[in-house]
């Protein structure tokens, strides 16, 4: 114990005359610069590093505070010269991450830092700025390299500068890019095609660089095989994803592998780029990506589907697509009965009866441009919904197929609500304005414009010549007799540029359940689309009519023959 106290005593008087031995305060002394320091102070050069590097430093100010610190990347081994050259940015952080721009394999860079103590005051200059020291400190504000009229002189900043910094080489070796499929923002799965696909297929995704976002070059895909580099096909760095598409003028003849067109972007700005080989037609398919940096070096590949996952490119085969927005458990029936009414040969020769179906189950997730341009592989779209229609993809990818030349057959019920936004999204795609705010009738009187269910012999009635009347059938797609359809019966409101087709009738009725004559379908001016709001497959009773109305519109107002 007596030793400890001893020795803390020698210790305190030492540092009293270490104290003392330094300039007296009352001394007059000159203001000195400050001295600056980087964290990464090795005794010898650098190994090869990556271009991405987090700095830190910090300065030391004998007599004062400081200001900033002046921070430049010179590419090569650069020592400050006299006169100081250099474009400094001024920063008041003590670090800062840099992504130096290699753009070979192996590059060396010099990062020099100055300290600026207190008797510069930055006043407006912000941080950023371009600071250049010679032929004295100024503010480089068109960041030209040259001072004009269009700078700001710094003369604080004379005297103020560490006149040797703090100077480090940076040799520096690529690292290669990484690419990754895109992911769902819910659960950060990547997102997957559908198992079953027709000839159309949408993928996206974001490429990583440890050297710096912009040092991506590049990217390429291949469908199948990577074998040569002619099985590739590239893109740029800026692309995001693409859509790739065989066309029916190349998939209907061919069995195999066929090209596929690839476009950028999304409708109404979709981009052709060209074309990629491999696509397997009825068959599994898998997609290869890879990125390539700046310095040529590639990412590891990436592949979709991943495991356990299938995607099933199945060739087109009809000249129209029943697209079935349907969980109701009679859909298979409801398919079928459309094929029997569609194969009649009075209605385009037949040949709609074969027609293709897209379940909603195996709607892409990137609904424009896949759901699009899968609906243009057809010349026609009959999309047959239960009481809770898909608005969304309707609303994206109908609008988009009508108004490039598709015809479409939209029928419907409604949900009991209805959301506004949901109304402006029908409003958006389909001939109508809007639908009746009445409440849904359930049985209660007064009748309203808006009813819970459609009596079974219910006339709907033609309002514009060439169409058939039209009954509500008396048995359902099973052959079961039955006195009435659970649909959501609503009077819709057609828009300007359409016209009525349709409306219920209720004079045969002698209790009847929705008031007036409600219409119930329209056909906008450009003869392109039909709403119809009841299931078509239900209103073929006496006198079996459905064909004749299919007829009509099909061939008389689409000119499908």
């Amino acid at each position: 114990m007596k030793n400890s106290t001893l020795l803390f005593i020698i210790l305190a008087g030492a540092l009293v005359l270490f104290s003392c031995s330094k300039d007296m305060p009352n001394e007059n002394k000159l203001n000195q610069p400050p001295g600056t320091r980087l964290y990464l102070v090795p005794e010898t050069d650098l190994r090869e590093t990556v271009s991405r590097q987090h700095l830190y430093y910090y300065a030391e100010d004998p007599d004062g505070l400081v200001s900033g610190f002046l921070l430049a990347v010179v590419k090569g081994k650069s020592a400050v010269t006299t006169p100081d050259t250099i474009g400094y940015t001024w920063t008041t952080k003590t670090d800062t991450i840099i992504a130096l721009p290699l753009l070979t394999a192996r590059d060396s860079f010099t990062v020099v830092v100055r300290a600026v103590d207190g008797r510069f005051s930055p006043g407006t200059l912000p941080v950023g700025a371009i600071v250049r020291l010679s032929p004295a400190p100024y503010w480089d504000v068109n960041a030209n390299g040259v001072q004009d009229g269009a700078d700001i002189a710094l003369p604080s900043m004379n005297g103020a500068v560490d006149p040797k910094g703090a100077v480090q080489l940076f040799p520096i070796r690529n690292t290669p890019p990484k690419v990754f499929f895109a992911v769902n923002a819910v659960d950060s799965s990547v997102i997957q095609q559908p198992d079953t696909t027709y000839t159309v297929a949408t993928f996206s995704w974001y490429g990583v660089d440890d050297d710096g976002a912009t040092t991506i070059a590049s990217y390429r895909i291949a469908l199948n095989d990577t074998s040569s580099a002619s099985r590739w096909f590239v893109l740029n760095g800026a692309a995001t994803g693409v859509t790739i598409v065989v066309p029916r003028s190349v998939s209907d003849p061919a069995a195999g592998a066929v090209d596929a067109d690839v476009y950028t972007g999304v409708y109404p700005n979709l981009q052709y780029k060209g074309k990629v080989p491999g696509l397997r037609l009825n068959s599994d398919n898998t997609i290869y990506l890879e990125a390539r940096d700046l310095a040529g070096e590639y990412s590891p590949v990436a592949k979709l589907p991943g495991a356990e996952k299938k995607w099933f490119v199945k060739k087109p085969q009809g000249r129209m697509l029943l697209v079935s927005d349907y969980s109701v458990s009679d859909k298979p029936e409801m398919i079928s009965y459309y094929r029997t009414v569609l194969g009649s040969p009075s209605i385009a020769r037949g040949t709609l009866g074969s027609f293709d179906v897209l379940d909603r189950a195996n709607f892409p997730t990137t609904l424009n441009p896949a759901l699009v341009k899968t609906l243009q592989l057809y010349d026609m779209v009959l999309w047959v919904t239960d009481r809770f229609p898909s608005i969304k993809p309707a609303q994206i990818s109908l609008y988009n197929y009508s108004q490039s030349g598709g015809k479409v057959i939209l029928t419907t019920t409604f949900a009991t609500d209805l959301s506004y936004s949901d109304l402006r999204a029908l409003n958006d795609f389909a001939p109508l304005d809007s639908i009746t705010t009445d409440v849904v009738n359930t049985g209660n009187r007064p009748p309203t414009y808006a009813d819970s269910r459609l009596n079974a012999r219910t006339q709907i009635l033609p309002m514009m010549s060439g169409y058939p009347a039209l009954a509500a059938d008396t048995v359902n797609v099973f052959g079961d007799a039955i006195s009435s359809h659970t649909v959501n019966v609503k009077k819709i409101y057609k828009r300007t540029d359409s016209q009525y087709i349709y409306r219920l009738d209720s004079s045969r009725t002698a209790t009847p359940r929705y008031k007036g004559s409600p219409e119930i379908a329209c056909i906008d001016n450009a003869k392109r689309f039909v709403m119809f709001a009841l299931p078509l497959h239900i209103v073929n009773g006496a006198p079996r009519n459905l064909p004749l109305f299919f007829k009509q519109v099909v061939e008389n107002e689409f000119g499908i023959r």
